[in-house]
């Protein structure tokens, strides 16, 4: 059983060793053959060279600017390579060329074949320099054993011509990387491009309807610039000569990237006044020096424009840094966070586009793709939400305005319909002051003559008193009620012309005391009316039932700085307030009561120790302020 066991693990195992060893000759054999070394010549022709031309051995990857300057100095030029391999005896028959880059534009020879080209050869040439190239092999064009590969390659002056290691093999692998590279190169690039054109028109949009706001203006300008820029990548055939086109383009750089930081010192007021006058000076400066200079300067001085922006866009970051760090500007710190990136990725393509300036064997540093279009994004980004954040400031500041001036709005609403009640009030009371108006008119020219004449026709002296007594409460009702607050000194004068003559004519001495400030006191009506019919009241019944010779009235006033009070006190030297009999108050003392009690004062009525009544009366401030009684000003 254990033989048995060991004989079986040794066939597992030698089964898959065979598996292994078989499925890595087929990895190999399905590996792409890389080309690169080649014969290179210079020639202009639309065909392969001859074997007698004049060939001689190149590496790649094969710079122009570097290796072939003749050919760059002149506006157009080609050059031919030639690859020499063979090809296994079985291979996939779905057989691919692929070149991963070049510049400006090239052509696929197998076997003397055309197999495949990038376009126009002649102005508006084919652009491939930012795209890859795949080309099938039709069945048959790829033969086992030698085989001889000829690609054309299209030079400009205004570009920088190149050509890297060419793959050869299945379709199915080669393909893969093809899409990878359209995909990074082309297909986002024109992603970005629409972005960037659509964040244009949005903020030229913001711009129309807010003049004030330039930086918008300035923002949406350089989108529109920065999405036309970036055709260049993905074109593949310019509407222009291929001169005209890299001039445009180039020049059109300087002019999007001065926008471009122009509104962005404006857009975060980060200030950088300085940096202003060189970035207008680069709009209208890179243009003019880029058309007038021979065409074997051009890439020298596009190089220099580029590290000119470059710089240019370092300054910025750091004036966005200083506002942000010193300032505390929080839009200057996310927008600062947004150029770093810009400038890493633009040092980065200016590294790519100068390289062969500044190294002696290029291409074989930054093997990568342009990403600064990458950093678009990232700056609309923070634009953005620059912008939302002022949005929903606004927003808040709005929303708290609307807000306040709703409870404005309920407050003069609550004015005026308190204003709408008292002028109904007011309406109301001059309605009723002027029908009381004019009945006192008719009692006083009536009542108050027909009064009058029976104080005259009186047959007795208490019918004529009583006549005399009704005339003058109807006076008192009619002049209180014609004027507004009467004064205290004026009511005084008139109670004590009253009392004088009332008590003298019953043969009695009226003693009157009073303070002499009593002008700077006011009365309401009410008061007055009802402390006066109390006062004669008080004297009815002295002069009817007291028995006295004498009387007194004295007026007090007692004020503090709680409040005070009005006191009304009146005595006689009768026989007491009970009589001879005492018996319950009358109708007279009710009335008394109950019109104290009207004005919120305080009464008593009692009988002196040596004799006679003393009623006193006393009015708080504190009760009347509300009612009208004043104390003095100040």
């Amino acid at each position: 059983m254990i033989n048995r066991l060991a004989v079986s693990a040794r066939l597992s195992c030698a089964l898959l060793c065979i598996l292994c060893l078989a499925w890595v000759g087929q990895v190999r054999a399905e590996a792409p053959l890389i080309l690169n070394s080649a014969d290179f010549v210079l020639d202009a022709s639309e065909h392969p060279p001859a074997d007698s031309a004049g060939w001689h051995p190149q590496a790649l990857p094969d710079s122009w600017p570097v290796n072939h300057p003749a050919a760059v100095a002149e506006n157009a030029h080609g050059g031919w390579y030639r690859f020499r391999f063979s090809a296994p005896a079985a291979f996939d028959p779905l057989q691919a060329v692929y070149l991963p880059k070049l510049g400006l534009n090239a052509a696929v020879y197998l076997n003397g074949r055309l197999i495949g080209s990038g376009g126009r050869f002649n102005e508006p040439y084919g652009r491939h320099w930012n795209r890859p190239l795949l080309f099938l092999l039709p069945p048959g064009a790829l033969s086992p054993g030698q085989n001889t590969l000829h690609v054309r390659l299209l030079s400009h002056a205004y570009t920088q011509a190149n050509l890297h290691p060419i793959l050869i093999g299945s379709d199915r692998i080669l393909r893969p990387k093809f899409e990878r590279e359209i995909l990074l190169r082309v297909t986002l690039n024109q992603t970005a491009s629409l972005l960037i054109a659509s964040m244009g028109v949005l903020m030229l949009s913001l711009w129309w309807r807010r003049r004030r706001d330039v930086a918008y203006g300035y923002f949406g300008i350089s989108a529109l610039l920065w999405a036309a820029q970036s055709t260049n990548l993905y074109l593949r055939e310019a509407p222009l000569a291929t001169a005209h086109w890299e001039i445009v383009i180039n020049s059109s750089f300087q002019v999007f990237s001065a926008f471009l930081l122009v509104s962005l010192l404006r857009f975060s007021a980060a200030g950088g006044q300085p940096l202003l006058p060189l970035l207008w000076i680069s709009v209208v400066a890179s243009p003019l020096t880029q058309i007038l200079v021979p065409a074997r300067h051009y890439l020298t001085l596009t190089a220099f424009w580029h590290v000119f922006t470059l710089l240019c866009a370092f300054a910025t970051l750091l004036f966005l840094l200083r506002a942000a760090i010193k300032w505390h500007n929080r839009d200057a710190g996310l927008m600062s966070g947004a150029m770093g990136m810009v400038v890493v990725l633009a040092g980065h393509d200016w590294l790519m586009h100068s390289q062969h300036f500044w190294l002696t064997r290029p291409n074989e540093f930054l093997e990568d793709i342009y990403l600064l279009h990458y950093s678009a994004p990232l700056v609309f980004l923070a634009v953005g939400m620059i912008m939302t954040s002022r949005f929903v400031h606004v927003l808040n500041e709005f929303e708290a305005l609307n807000d306040e001036l709703e409870d404005r709005v309920q407050a003069k609403h609550a004015q005026l319909q308190d204003s709408f009640t008292r002028m109904s009030a007011l309406e109301m009371d001059q309605a009723v002051a002027e029908e009381r108006e004019r009945i006192y008119r008719d009692l006083h020219d009536d009542v108050g003559a027909k009064l009058l004449s029976l104080v005259y026709r009186a047959g007795t002296p208490e019918s004529a008193d009583l006549a005399r007594s009704a005339l003058q409460d109807l006076r008192d009702v009619v002049s209180t009620t014609q004027q507004g607050n009467p004064n205290l000194a004026a009511a005084c004068a008139d109670w004590r012309a009253e009392c004088e003559q009332r008590l003298s004519e019953a043969g009695i001495v009226l003693d009157w005391q009073q303070p002499a400030d009593l002008e700077a006191y006011d009365l309401t009506q009410p008061q007055a009316i009802n402390l006066g019919r109390i006062l004669r009241e008080a004297v009815s019944n002295l002069i009817k039932h007291a028995q006295a010779n004498h009387a007194s009235v004295r007026i007090d006033l007692e004020t503090g700085v709680g409040g005070g009070s009005l006191s009304l006190t009146i005595r006689d030297d009768g026989i007491g307030c009970g009589g001879a009999a005492p018996r319950p108050p009358g109708r007279g003392v009710r009335n008394m009561e109950q019109r104290a009690m009207r004005i919120g004062a305080l009464f008593s009525r009692e009988s002196r120790v040596d004799g006679g009544c003393e009623i006193l009366l006393r009015l708080p401030f504190a009760a009347v302020q509300g009612s009208g009684f004043s104390p003095p000003s100040t």
